[in-house]
């Protein structure tokens, strides 16, 4: 007997194609929101910003009738250049924009500004995990109650000024949501929940604190970071920009996003006298799990 079936019945079967598109997932981007914006200090041109350091002076015991030395110190500076240039590019051609029921133009340019902005991210997390003098918690592991009062206290022995930010992993985060005084409102104010709800980490030992699924680090080790005040900062001299032009022989459009910027760890000048030293006093780098 012969059958109907999926293979002699094909042509009578249709395909539906989806509205929507299944697009790739997208991280929410916040350690670049993060950074300091110290665009307008370097102004519109050059590619190095100098940040001369200006240290202490020693106070000296006064002899009577005896004229005083004068101090004489020898300052030395940090340099930052802004050299990272990245761009996202593709052709479209005409044909591809008539026969396709979707707007692809649109959706890569949605896609450019997202990687952009990923890799800018992706740039401040690296800073994160190059501070070896400062550091708690340890890798593949989660933060204790310790190690947070212990980044605490390194940046308030270097006078560091708030406000203070954090940022940790997903893992990291859920670590944090155990200990009581990230989600008691009577040590965060918080009435509504938020902590437990939303997953806001309250204001705890003066810090903000975010989740990142992009810190430096593969699973099961992460580096977040707790720093005060200008610590990281950015300078941006093209934030990201789109270009196009149109191509009659090839019938195709150019499209082209690109930005110019920098991502930087600035190192405080000591506080003993006369020292004409620097180091990454208002940072510390957190080790947990990823």
């Amino acid at each position: 007997m012969a059958n109907v079936t999926a293979t002699t019945a094909d042509k009578f079967i249709d395909e539906i194609w989806s509205g929507e598109l299944n697009r790739a997932v997208e991280f929410k981007l916040v350690i670049g929101g993060l950074f300091a914006d110290w665009t307008a200090r370097m102004g519109n041109s050059g590619d190095i910003f100098h940040l001369v350091d200006r240290h202490n002076l020693t106070a000296n015991t006064k002899s009577a009738s005896t004229d005083a030395t004068p101090e004489a110190i020898t300052e030395g500076e940090q340099t930052f250049t802004v050299s990272t240039h990245q761009i996202v590019a593709q052709q479209i051609e005409d044909f591809v924009e008539v026969m396709s029921k979707y707007d692809t133009r649109a959706e890569f340019t949605k896609a450019a500004a997202y990687s952009l902005g990923r890799a800018m991210d992706v740039g401040g997390a690296a800073l994160m995990d190059d501070n070896t003098t400062q550091t708690v918690g340890v890798l593949t592991a989660e933060l204790t109650d310790d190690n947070l009062i212990r980044a605490w206290q390194y940046l308030q022995d270097s006078s560091g000024d708030g406000p203070y930010k954090g940022v940790v992993s997903p893992a990291g985060w859920g670590g944090l949501l155990k200990i009581e005084k990230f989600t008691q409102q009577l040590y965060t104010g918080d009435t509504a929940g938020r902590a437990v709800h939303e997953a806001q980490i309250g204001r705890v030992y003066q810090a903000q604190f975010y989740a990142s699924p992009l810190t430096v680090g593969t699973a099961p080790n992460s580096s977040g970071h707790m720093w005060a005040g200008d610590h990281f900062f950015k300078i941006v001299k093209r934030p990201p920009s789109p270009h196009a032009w149109y191509s009659p022989l090839a019938t195709s459009w150019v499209l082209a996003t690109d930005q110019i910027y920098g991502m930087f760890e600035n190192q405080e000048a000591d506080e003993a006298a006369a020292v004409t030293t620097r180091a990454r006093l208002h940072g510390v780098r957190l080790q947990n799990l990823k």
